[in-house]
């Protein structure tokens, strides 16, 4: 069997030609002898799914009609009966009322909201709903299929047989892809087809032959091989997969992908699904037997879940686990595969009502990096339960907490439970064009910890903030409104020695825009840094007021530091500077298709660059798509990325990638090829040379994929080149 939602959306339309015969059946007689404007079949194309009304009324009108006692009724030159989106138009049509038989020996056009059919002869018996129809060609609404059949045969309500069936999104008339039937048998009752000699036809190449196959005719899933992938690299040779999806029930289901690699052997791919009205969930396995490189069984697994347990709580489950560190770089391949060195896995009840929210999780890691010591391995929180509580307490104050407990755990060094409280009082004032906020928290953490000297350590370290701002606006030319906003912010901590504290998830953050604002410059409970700073920011955008687009923003910050600050990590020295690094961010959208941004942190003291980056992206009308953007961190980075994608043609493209490390002197990835696309498919060929893994070992591949719209797609892409 084989699965196309695309064909069975299709063959399922397709099956309104065989049901006309209801709209026959309510003919109570020929009351209206009025020409019929008629409507060309493309414009009927346009209209959307419509909900049929059984009560609509039947509309019948032709130039001449004849109508004797004990004989058929005959209607000629242009007949057009219409019930509602339905509409049949043909120059000849006699109906015995008898027999029931209808007679349409001439050509007929039969239109709706969803298909539209042309038969060249047809007749039908409404008693008995039977008919058949020669020579038939279709249109999908809104899809671009259509295709031919040489014979229909309406056996009942709920069964018919097609001869000679086929199907396209291309030119019918010339299609570049053809899918092909000898036989199809539908089953409407069962919403099942049945298709025997089929065959999908590429450029007059058979692409591939299936002598049965079964598909569904609605929406709902069946069980079928789906389209296989397939492409090479220069580590492991040709790479195959075949997916088979499994329809085991309405709520679940499972997709099991053999696939087979040239030179490490066959694995198998395992996906369970299911989904019910207070729960889902997803299961992954996959298994490498025996891998021919390594001589060693190679799996990865992974369970998805997720449960509404009430009105304000929920579960969710993620769990991971590899068979060893260099899976993902011989099976999965790419830059970001090289940089996983943790596997997280955890487990959270969450609770969230009006005024509060509340977590309890459990979460912990498998190492990949075999380069880090046991020692420094993250740590398992279980549990980890934190409450949050925001309440107002009138127009002007506000009482919030955020509250911690955890226990961390791991097979070497320190361990303990962590209980961090952090309650805080705020006052707001905010008007238009201006805002004031106070804030006075205070900091409670205390450990319960094993091995280590000082069994129960603790902190309480209040915490003092002033934010205020101003928002000031001008009108430009063309509709433009630019603000200018400048920004103030004091922080407060006094300093306490927290040396004899445990590191057990702190590390310093990430310095960037946002971060001038922050209460802590660590992340986690285990350090407070010590502060009495100034914050000096200003912000402008310009904003176009019709379309609410910002076409140019730029921030720029900086801390003033009126005392050293003390509170450092291991092996840290006492940071004695005057002033932060001075924060720069622009964005810039000169045009629709256009975007420019960069930033910069510039350490004054040390009169160096800490970080930097700078990129534009631009998407034109034509197809053509590019994006430069270069990045620098001190000691860590310092890479330029380029992407292209060119158009030759209006059919043609030319793509490329390019990343280069001026750190280690070598490109990290390059990527180049060619996309063909016309009007009903499309053809991918990519070549791509890589880092494969630490150790710079590079890995070349070849991607190839063939895209037939409206059918689907054979092999695969490295990757989506632009988000």
């Amino acid at each position: 069997m084989f699965k196309s939602y695309p064909i069975v959306r299709c063959l399922s339309l397709l099956g309104l030609t065989l049901m006309v015969s209801p709209l026959w059946a309510q003919w109570g007689g020929l009351s209206e002898r009025s020409l019929a404007q008629c409507v060309p079949p493309d414009e009927l194309m346009s209209r959307g799914q419509v909900q049929r009304d059984p009560s609509t009324p039947l509309s019948i009108s032709a130039l001449e009609v004849s109508s004797l006692p004990n004989a058929p009724v005959i209607a000629n030159n242009r007949v057009v009966v219409t019930r509602g989106d339905q509409r049949l138009e043909t120059e000849s049509l006699s109906y015995d009322p008898v027999s029931g038989v209808i007679d349409l020996p001439v050509l007929s056009i039969y239109t709706d909201a969803f298909i539209a059919i042309q038969a060249q002869q047809a007749r039908v018996n409404i008693d008995e709903s039977q008919g058949e129809f020669e020579v038939v060609d279709y249109r999908i609404a809104g899809a671009q299929g259509s295709g031919h059949a040489t014979h229909v045969a309406m056996l009942n309500e709920r069964s018919a047989k097609l001869k000679t069936f086929d199907f396209t999104t291309c030119d019918p008339n010339d299609p570049d892809w053809q899918l092909i039937a000898d036989d199809v048998n539908l089953d409407l009752e069962r919403s099942v087809g049945t298709a025997r000699g089929a065959r999908l036809m590429f450029k007059n190449i058979p692409l591939f032959y299936l002598p049965w196959f079964s598909f569904p005719l609605s929406d709902e899933r069946k069980s079928g091989f789906l389209y296989p992938r397939f492409g090479a690299s220069s580590a492991d040779g040709l790479d195959i997969s075949i997916p088979y999806y499994w329809n085991l029930a309405p709520n679940y289901d499972a997709t099991l992908t053999p696939r087979w690699i040239q030179d490490r052997g066959a694995m198998l791919g395992t996906e369970f699904r299911f989904l019910k009205p207070n729960q889902s969930g997803q299961a992954v396995l996959d298994v490498l037997p025996s891998d021919n490189k390594t001589a060693s069984n190679r799996y990865f697994a992974s369970v998805d879940y997720q449960s509404r347990l009430g009105e304000q709580w929920s579960m969710t489950a993620r769990l991971r686990r590899v068979s060893d560190a260099q899976y993902f770089l011989d099976l999965g391949g790419g830059l970001d595969a090289t940089a996983i060195q943790y596997m997280p896995s955890d487990v959270m009840i969450r609770g969230r009502g009006e005024r509060w929210s509340m977590s309890i999780a459990g979460d912990f890691f498998q190492v990949l990096d075999d380069r880090i010591p046991t020692q420094s391995e993250p740590y398992r929180r279980v549990p980890r339960i934190l409450f949050s509580l925001d309440q107002p307490l009138g127009q002007w104050l506000r009482l919030s907490a955020d509250n911690e407990l955890v226990y961390f755990q791991r097979d070497e060094g320190i361990t303990g439970s962590r209980l961090d409280l952090y309650p805080s009082l705020s006052a707001s004032y905010r008007q238009p064009g201006r805002f004031v906020r106070a804030e006075a928290g205070m900091r409670f953490t205390q450990y319960h910890l094993k091995d280590a000297p000082i069994d129960r350590p603790s902190r309480t370290t209040p915490i003092l903030s002033l934010d205020a701002g101003l928002v000031f606006e001008r009108s430009l030319h063309k509709g433009l409104v630019q603000t200018l906003e400048p920004r103030i912010h004091y922080l407060y901590v006094p300093y306490e020695d927290q040396s004899d504290l445990p590191l057990f998830d702190t590390a310093p953050l990430t310095f960037g825009f946002a971060e001038l604002f922050h209460s802590n410059r660590f992340s986690g409970a285990d350090r407070q840094g010590d502060a009495n700073q100034l914050t000096l920011a200003l912000s402008s955008r310009t904003v176009d007021q019709q379309s609410g687009r910002e076409r140019f923003a730029v921030n720029l910050g900086q801390i003033l530091y009126f005392s050293d600050r003390r509170v450092a990590l291991p092996g840290e020295s006492v940071a004695k500077a005057n002033q932060s690094a001075f924060i720069a961010e622009a964005n810039w959208s000169p045009a629709q298709a256009m975007a420019l941004r960069a930033g910069l942190q510039w350490d004054s003291n040390e009169s160096d660059l800490g970080l930097g980056y700078a990129g534009v992206r631009y998407r034109g009308e034509a197809g053509l798509q590019g994006e430069l953007l270069y990045r620098f961190r001190q000691d860590l980075l310092d890479q330029m990325d380029a992407r292209f994608r060119y158009p030759l043609s209006e059919r043609l493209n030319l793509i490329g990638r390019s990343v280069y490390s001026f750190q280690d002197q070598e490109s990290l990835e390059l990527l180049a090829g060619i996309e063909y696309e016309s009007c009903c498919w499309a053809v991918r060929l990519t070549a791509r040379e890589y880092i494969r893994d630490r150790a710079a070992a590079k890995q070349t591949a070849v991607f190839f994929e063939l895209h037939l719209k409206g059918l689907g797609s054979l092999g695969r892409q490295p990757y989506p080149l632009f988000r």
